[in-house]
């Protein structure tokens, strides 16, 4: 028989009760943080922006483009900021003269006495760059090619459209008379005075947003000389054309002054190591 003082007096309680009491805190947990829904902040970052273009925008379209860069909000954006100045928009065309050379096959000359120096668009960023063309060649006179369209001369501006698009540079003195790559639309000016205004307006984003929207190609990129034309321009007064092209001209005589003290140095640096 159990002793009885070692019972234990029964407890008045339900199981749950129990249960309840084991389980309870003095101080009760706090609730559980609530996560943010992340699914619109989610489908922003991985769901490009669309757009959409009328029919009628294709169908206007000289090149008849299908694909969707060429319908970038970006450009049509541009275009309404330049129809927002109140002024007439003229192709390029309009302007000067467009002329991008046919493909030819090259026939190099030992040097100038039977053949005219050369240059591509990797010679002129390397002549801005440095004062010199990337390399020494020269385009033999018996080339199956007409020679004059391949001359650029210092009245012109030059675009690249292959490859690297879009570069702008003028002609100094240093290069006029010099064959070129077909790889370079070359433009010249209706007017002298036009040629600063042109040279600085093709390398602004107004018109850079034009002539890259026209982008093609299947591994190397490409615009032709007829979309380089298609370019709107804006018809300032001729008083803001003039300031502008004078400032241009000023601006690409300095830096060619500068390309010519660089040749002038790297001149020097050769003389000093061939002698020793």
């Amino acid at each position: 028989m159990p002793n009885k003082e070692n019972l234990i007096d029964p407890i008045d309680a339900s199981f749950d009760e129990l249960v309840g009491a084991v389980l309870r805190s003095d101080s009760p947990n706090p609730e559980p943080p609530v996560m943010p829904d992340h699914a619109d902040l989610i489908r922003q970052l991985t769901t490009p922006a669309g757009w959409g273009v009328s029919v009628n925008d294709i169908a206007t379209q000289v090149g008849k483009r299908m694909d969707a860069e060429h319908y970038d909000p970006a450009v049509m954006e541009n275009n309404a900021k330049l129809k927002s100045l109140g002024v007439t928009l003229a192709p390029l065309s309009d302007f000067a003269d467009v002329h991008l050379p046919s493909m030819f096959t090259r026939i190099w000359a030992q040097d100038s006495a039977y053949g005219l120096p050369y240059l591509n668009a990797t010679d002129l960023m390397s002549y801005f760059a440095l004062g010199v063309p990337a390399q020494e060649r020269y385009l033999s006179l018996a080339s199956n090619v007409k020679m004059d369209p391949l001359i650029v001369k210092k009245e012109m501006i030059l675009i690249t459209c292959s490859g690297t698009l879009g570069r702008v540079f003028d002609v100094p003195a240093a290069l006029d008379g010099w064959a070129g790559t077909h790889d370079i639309v070359r433009i010249t000016p209706h007017k002298p005075e036009l040629k600063g205004f042109l040279r600085a307006y093709l390398a602004s984003s107004f018109a850079q947003v034009q002539i890259l929207s026209h982008t093609h190609g299947g591994q190397i990129d490409h615009i032709t000389g007829d979309q380089v034309a298609s370019c709107l321009v804006p018809q300032l007064d001729s008083e803001t054309i003039l300031r502008i092209s004078k400032l241009a001209t000023k601006a690409d005589k300095m830096r060619s002054n500068g390309v010519k003290q660089m040749n002038d140095v790297l001149s020097d640096l050769a003389g000093v190591i061939n002698d020793d």
